[in-house]
């Protein structure tokens, strides 16, 4: 991810609460803008005296939508903060010529007239201006004085488990979603959590915002449903370079049940097991891994016994004797590292009696078995050595050919 500056989202639910005077009353806050009329530009055109307003902007509550000149397309737009002085507001357009284009617009409120900056973000369009200002005149505000207008709530019945990919990486990042908020942690070499916040989930839009808690990266994710599936584009920010890099991104709900009745194969028992086991929910993935270890599988055979081996807290209490079991049968199927662990538990008299004797035949199959690995990756480097140096020859021949005719 491109290192971007963080920005500070306000939560849709600070604004519709009320401020409270020292005296313990509700003070109204400000109604907010219902229509702008707005102009914004890469220089100053839009703090000259004939500037020019091409944008209008209305809102009901604290959602918005933008009529862009030139038949630009519409833009969603978001108050994420209002206090009467100053205005931040969230744009991200889907459709149309600027689709992709995402902004974050901060100003100062004088009378019925707003001045500030905006940083922008283009998907596919790294030599757009990602800085700018722009200026809006207020033609009317909203009726409640409460400043939440008629904003209904900001999500709509998102899935509480979702599967998510980045671009065309692997789909290794569980979203658990609780109403508008949630957790994401991406299972990588160094995994990342994060924070999420629904903006907005309704059938044909959906915005969330995410905020790592390591390193204060953060993104934005729009999208739209199609079925049990979401997809759409996502911005990254990283201290010091809002928007500095975009791409895609899709989700699904995740299976992490395998139902008996279903015949998997054990390809697809493991797929749903690992799912489970990025959720938390490890009995379920050690019913997978059993249906799959049960068809023969080596590896889910290893893995039933590990999990079994180390235990699971309360989900799948420790047994030595069921690790033993199907540990010995990977082992049997030549897996390293099970015979290695068969060893072991022999040599300690773990889920059986001590027997040092099949101890040391575990070890030594073990032993082999990385010798033959190190004898393999010897041959493997010694061809690669060979294969560049004929490619390197057959090139120099190439090029002294024809230099020669």
């Amino acid at each position: 991810m491109a290192s971007c500056a963080t920005l500070k989202f306000v939560t849709v639910s600070a604004l519709l609460w009320p401020a409270v005077s020292l005296a313990g009353q509700a003070v109204p806050k400000p109604a907010p803008p219902a229509r702008l009329l707005v102009c914004e530009a890469a220089n100053d055109a839009c703090t000259l005296p004939n500037a020019h307003y091409p944008a209008v902007w209305n809102f009901d509550g604290l959602e918005g939508t933008a009529n862009l000149p030139n038949g630009s397309g519409g833009a969603r737009l978001t108050i994420e903060q209002f206090d009467g002085q100053t205005i931040s507001v969230r744009r991200f357009d889907r459709a149309g010529a600027t689709a992709g284009l995402s902004g974050l617009y901060s100003g100062t409120i004088e009378g019925n007239h707003v001045s500030g900056t905006v940083k922008w973000s283009w998907l596919g369009h790294p030599n757009h201006p990602s800085k700018g200002t722009w200026t809006a005149i207020i033609q009317e505000v909203a009726a409640n004085s409460t400043g939440a207008g008629s904003a209904t709530a900001p999500w709509n019945g998102l899935p509480p488990l979702l599967l998510e990919c980045e671009g065309t990486g692997p789909c290794n990042a569980a979203w658990q979603i609780n109403g508008a908020d949630g957790t994401a942690t991406w299972f990588a070499q160094n995994s990342v959590r994060a924070k999420l916040t629904v903006v907005r989930s309704d059938a044909d839009d959906i915005l969330i915002r995410r905020t790592d808690t390591s390193d204060n990266n953060s993104a934005v994710y729009a999208g739209a449903r199609h079925g049990n599936q979401i997809s759409g584009t996502v911005i990254w920010s990283s201290p010091g370079h809002p928007g500095g890099s975009s791409g895609t991104w899709s989700a699904s709900i995740p299976q992490t049940v395998c139902e008996t009745q279903a015949n998997l194969s054990s390809k697809d028992a493991l797929r749903i097991g690992q799912n489970a086991l990025m959720f938390h929910r490890e009995h379920d993935a050690l019913g997978c891994y059993i249906a799959a270890a049960k068809t023969g599988d080596a590896i889910a055979e290893m893995a039933v016994g590990l999990i079994y081996y180390h235990g699971q807290d309360t989900a799948v209490p420790q047994d030595l004797k069921q690790a033993l079991f199907w540990l010995r049968k990977a082992a049997d199927q030549g897996v390293y590292g099970a015979q290695k662990t068969v060893a072991d538990m022999y040599m300690l008299g773990q889920g059986t009696p001590r027997d040092p004797e099949l101890s040391r035949f575990y070890a030594a199959k073990a032993a082999e078995q990385k010798r033959d690995w190190e004898r393999q990756q010897d041959r493997a480097d010694r061809a690669t050595r060979t294969a560049g140096a004929a490619l390197t020859g057959f090139v120099m021949g190439a090029v002294l050919g024809a230099l020669m005719f």
